[in-house]
């Protein structure tokens, strides 16, 4: 029989010990473990000097435990034996065996309860629920939700939890992270109490000591129902997609896809106000041109890959020139303006994405919040501070120190500054809380009051404030005057124009206009022109795009 002298001195036992391979031949095999009082086989450790004896497992116990199931808010600390303690979970005395205390809660777990009831969620590889059918108020195990309601306790390692999560799987894919993440309870043991982890998804804290989807390779952390809410099978587009050069690498001279002539390259401010074609925002240098046509487009706009994957949508997107819709105008998915241009699409929702959203960053600094914001899920339900729109986004960008405060997409996406021809000075600013303390508030376009909560455009030096929809307006990004031909629509070309209450009624249900409309000058028809996130109508003829 192998054994091995030790200078090791339990800290119950006064002689050294000695390490065996196999206690079993040692010629008593009634002895048992002087820790836990179980029959001692196997490897452990022997007092030459008296009957002392020792499981292996019970010279590793950990000298304490933090976030057992039985006792999750303390660490428990391992204790000799005492006449004086009972356990709490079999309520037998601890004199025989070594337990665990928390001194705090006067709670003693003996280290036979200790193994007996699984530390975590993570080591109950089937669970076995059982339903306690009558409504209790529990904090579940899994998600760390608060609520009355029917609890499922595990008979093996007794975590109590709601019925959906009885139901989340050990292991998921997702569409939007390149590993598989594993289900786990235990991710305090992984990470210092100190470290704050965030969820990847909608960046708030995950609670360690509750069920949270990880993926160790990378220290990614997600919430179970925001991990759930983006199942599916990764697509990793770095080997479809070609290399996207950055804008220093921009060519003098280029012939891109989406105009027939050659397009010059120009870093010069204009002084006139030009579109791009291709994002529809002002133009700016660096940019390309075509000198045969009044034909725009940003260096950046030149350089979009075919195929990328955004945090606002959870499957990977196309870029497309042009809406399918017979009018080419699209609705974009994140910021509802209505637009033409360039965007992205997914060809699975068929949700569209126009190229300002498509390309917004992980982490904003914006003017209008001392914090750095991160886009994510909108999981807690915020309402946007910029609108204070009462239906919370899908999406929107959070604060991680700040709670309650949100940006939804539209709102981050309104330009700092932005010209108004009306106004004497060169421009208007967006503005982030009331100019006085008169408590009443207009908008000096429309002439209605103003939400004293919501963000404005405003002159400090005419002292004008107004709706950012009413500066920009609504249809900012719409080529009006464009024309096309949908003889399901009507025999003629049409023109895409805007119409307001004042203007003639439609020809075709007789209502008078609020916005888009399209009108044919051959033969002086005009109806309402309705584009919707799957649709598009003039009046009675509908369209699917």
């Amino acid at each position: 029989m192998k054994q091995r002298r030790v200078n090791y001195v339990d800290f119950i036992h006064e002689h050294p010990l000695v390490f065996k391979e196999d206690l079993e031949n040692d010629g008593n095999k009634e002895a048992v473990c002087s820790r836990c009082q179980e029959p001692v086989l196997g490897p452990g450790y022997k007092c030459s000097e008296c009957d002392f004896l020792l499981h292996k497992s019970c010279h590793e116990l950990h000298p304490e435990i933090r976030h057992h199931c039985l006792h999750p808010n303390h660490t428990l600390i391992l204790r000799a034996p005492s006449k004086s303690n009972i356990c709490d979970a079999c309520h037998e005395n601890c004199s025989r065996r070594l337990f665990y205390r928390c001194d705090k809660c006067d709670f003693d777990l003996d280290i036979n309860c200790v193994s007996r009831w699984r530390n975590s969620i993570d080591e109950c590889r089937q669970h076995d629920f059982v339903p306690i059918l009558e409504q209790i108020q529990f904090t579940c195990n899994a998600c760390g939700d608060e609520t009355k309601d029917v609890a499922y306790l595990c008979s093996l390692c007794r975590f109590l939890v709601h019925l959906k999560c009885a139901d989340y799987p050990r292991t998921i894919s997702t569409t939007v992270h390149n590993h598989s993440l594993t289900l786990t309870c235990s991710l305090h043991q992984m990470v210092e109490e100190k470290d704050d982890i965030f969820c990847k998804l909608c960046h708030r804290t995950v609670k360690t000591k509750y069920g949270v989807y990880y993926c160790q390779d990378c220290s990614y952390a997600a919430h179970l129902q925001c991990a759930r809410s983006v199942e599916g099978e990764y697509m990793d587009l770095s080997a479809t997609t070609e290399s996207v050069p950055c804008e220093s690498d921009l060519v003098s001279e280029i012939k891109h896809f989406s105009h027939e002539h050659k397009l010059i390259i120009s870093k010069k401010e204009l002084e006139d106000d030009k579109i791009c074609e291709g994002c529809m925002l002002s133009i700016s240098p660096p940019f390309y041109n075509c000198e045969q046509c009044n034909f725009f487009l940003h260096g950046r706009c030149t350089i979009l890959p075919s195929k990328k994957q955004h945090l606002l949508h959870r499957h990977p997107l196309t870029l497309l020139l042009q809406a399918p819709s017979p009018s080419g105008i699209f609705r974009c998915y994140a910021c509802d303006r209505f637009q033409h241009g360039f965007f992205y699409r997914c060809d699975l929702c068929e949700d569209n994405f126009d190229i300002q959203c498509s390309s917004l960053p992980e982490t904003l600094k914006h003017e209008g919040h001392q914090h750095s914001l991160f886009i994510g899920l909108n999981r807690d339900k915020i309402i946007c501070n910029g609108c204070y729109d009462k239906d919370p986004p899908s999406h929107l960008f959070v604060c991680k120190k700040c709670e309650t405060f949100g940006l939804c997409v539209r709102c981050a996406t309104l330009p700092y500054r932005v010209g108004y021809e009306y106004d004497l000075h060169d421009y208007l600013t967006l503005t982030y809380s009331v100019e006085d303390d008169s408590g009443e508030y207009y908008c000096f376009i429309c002439e209605e009051s103003r939400d004293s909560r919501k963000w404005f455009y405003y002159c400090k030096e005419c002292d004008f404030a107004a709706h950012p929809d009413c500066v920009i307006g609504e249809y900012s990004r719409i080529k009006f005057g464009g024309i096309f031909t949908c003889h399901e629509y009507h025999d003629h070309p049409l023109t895409i124009v805007q119409k307001n209450e004042y203007s003639a009624p439609c020809d075709s249900c007789g209502t008078t206009f609020d916005g888009l409309s399209v009108a044919c000058t051959q033969c002086k028809f005009n109806s309402h022109l309705t584009v919707r996130r799957w649709m598009e109508r003039i009046c009675n003829w509908y369209m699917r795009i």
